[in-house]
């Protein structure tokens, strides 16, 4: 006698012809989704539940388990679950076996479009997200953005402190499916299963203490597109006090530098001045004035989207990276809502076919240890090619530069399994055959013949954005590039002997602790404080 069934586990004594009429078939195949809800589940056939307390062997002929086995498969595949392992025992009583089922993997989810929000502490990026996801307006008091702030600080706060990935699923008329509960897997895979088209977003948190936070998720999450929220109210206090010192009207400074950190990826982006319920006409044209002559400033032109034609505009326009499109919008009344749904709807993928075909890339973002059922899950965004389940892969470099392999068992994206993710796609691996403790953020992922190797010393060019003082040869600042976050040194600056801010200069740069995988064109931030340079790998050293 053992304890009985449980949530991943069912136990029948075995199964026949009958049990494929209609009656007893919705009841197994409820008793299936259950036990695969999660995750596998395991099914006994050999075996009877006693009361959900206890369990007894009973044991099968041989023939009892062919008709079982036939029995199982045909709900199965009625069910879209699939077995992947199957083992029989022999008893004194008989033979048992056990299967283990999953979901059957879903086709890969088609139209994905990632969007990165940036923005200020306080302008509204979560209870944006969250209006869109659920499709009803927020109540002023951000009930809207209650199901993405994740961590304590955060719910005390109402702030983000941490990146946070949500969808939206729109359908084949453009209209939001509506996702009440992100944290229901059952709601989650239904409007996944409808959806035409699915904008991934990316909430980063905007107060200044978690800026490499922020950074990381503009440089490291290879979204297809950023959106910077300008609070109206909030800018115009701070523009206001900028102008009493200094007599100049300008943004506050962190809403300058996510401006300038998205120009600098180029990245398409589109500007929300959010908030629009709670500001004076005159104060939100004096906003309004602002933006425009920062955008010109920062290399691009501002267009404002008031009406359908203009979404024709920017959907033609928008990925020569020229323009950008703002949107005066408040998540309370819902004033500019539907603009911006619309143009999410309509923004072109700028996911290539040449960039699917090359081999398969990815940099980790997280490493997930203890998970039930799995080795150890990574997480990322694709960057280039496809990888699949059973895809054997190369990982690294670790810290004296070297490169060892794995395998994916299972793929994922928002936990619903897939059998592909390709350029473009976040991911969730349960990666198999490597040690857990040799993953961590700021490694690639790639195809086992990727011809893959690890750098310590590199060039680049860079511009100095923000620094009081001047920077000089031996300078440490962090290095933020694809999910890399490491201390670098500046070993040599080209032709000058310092740099100070609004310079340009081609400097070689080293890695202070362990080699990491750089290539030609990648955009990079150093900060140290206040201090920030941005810039582009031109060179890879030995």
């Amino acid at each position: 006698m053992k304890r009985g069934e449980n949530f991943r586990t069912e136990f029948k004594r075995f199964l026949k012809a009958g049990d494929l009429s209609p009656k007893r078939k919705q009841k197994l195949i409820a008793q299936l989704k259950y036990i695969t809800s999660e995750g596998e589940g395991n099914f006994f056939v050999g075996i009877e539940d006693l009361n959900g307390e206890k369990w007894e062997i009973f044991g099968l002929t041989e023939e009892e388990a062919e008709i079982s086995d036939f029995v199982l498969r045909r709900i199965c595949q009625e069910t879209e679950i699939t077995i992947i392992d199957k083992k029989i025992f022999q008893t004194s009583k008989g033979l048992v076996t056990k299967y283990v089922l999953v979901k059957t993997p879903s086709e890969e989810l088609q139209d994905m479009i990632s969007i990165g929000f940036a923005g200020r502490v306080n302008s509204g990026k979560s209870t944006l997200i969250g209006v869109l996801s659920g499709n009803k307006l927020d109540d002023g008091r951000g009930s809207a953005r209650a199901y993405l702030l994740k961590h304590p600080q955060e719910l005390e706060k109402g702030q983000t402190a941490d990146l946070h990935f949500a969808f939206i699923g729109l359908d084949h008329n453009n209209k939001i499916t509506p996702l009440e509960n992100p944290l229901n897997p059952e709601e989650r895979a239904r409007v996944l299963d409808r959806a035409k088209r699915i904008i991934i977003t990316l909430d980063a948190p905007g107060h200044s203490e978690y800026i490499k936070t922020m950074i990381r998720a503009i440089l490291g999450s290879d979204s297809q597109y950023g959106v910077v929220l300008v609070p109206a109210k909030d800018e115009y206090k701070l523009m206001s006090g900028e102008k009493m010192r200094s007599g100049v009207w300008r943004l506050d400074d962190i809403t300058r530098e996510h401006l300038l950190l998205m120009a600098s990826q180029e990245t398409p982006f589109i500007v929300i001045i959010s908030k629009v319920d709670r500001v004076k006409p005159a104060e939100l044209e004096r906003v309004s004035e602002v933006i425009r002559q920062t955008v010109k400033n920062i290399g691009r032109l501002p267009i404002w989207v008031r009406e359908d034609e203009d979404i024709k505009i920017v959907q033609k326009e928008i990925n020569h990276r020229v323009i950008v499109p703002v949107i005066e919008l408040s998540s309370v009344t819902g004033d500019g809502l539907n603009l911006l749904i619309k143009l999410l709807a309509d923004l072109p993928s700028r996911i290539t076919q040449e960039l699917i075909l090359k081999p398969a890339l990815a940099y980790i973002d997280k490493v997930y240890q203890g998970i039930r059922g799995t080795n150890v899950v990574v997480t990322g965004t694709i960057k280039q090619g496809i990888f699949k389940p059973e895809q054997k892969v190369k990982i690294g470099p670790d810290e004296n530069g070297s490169f060892f392999e794995g395998r994916i068992a299972t793929v994922e994206v928002f936990r619903e399994r897939v059998q592909r993710v390709k350029a473009g796609d976040i991911f969730g691996f349960d990666v198999k055959r490597v040690e857990p403790k040799k993953l961590r953020r700021g490694q690639v992922i790639s195809d086992i013949d990727f011809d893959l190797e690890a750098c310590r010393f590199f060039e680049a060019n860079i511009v100095v954005t923000r620094h009081p003082a001047k920077i000089s040869v031996g300078y440490s600042p962090v290095l933020q590039t694809n999910t890399i976050h490491q201390t670098v040194v500046f070993e040599e600056i080209e032709g000058r002997d310092y740099l100070v801010v609004g310079d340009f200069a081609k400097v070689k740069l080293r890695m202070k602790y362990f080699p990491e995988f750089l290539r030609v064109g990648d955009r990079i931030v150093t900060r140290e404080g206040s201090t920030r340079t941005i810039g582009r790998v031109t060179k890879i050293l030995e």
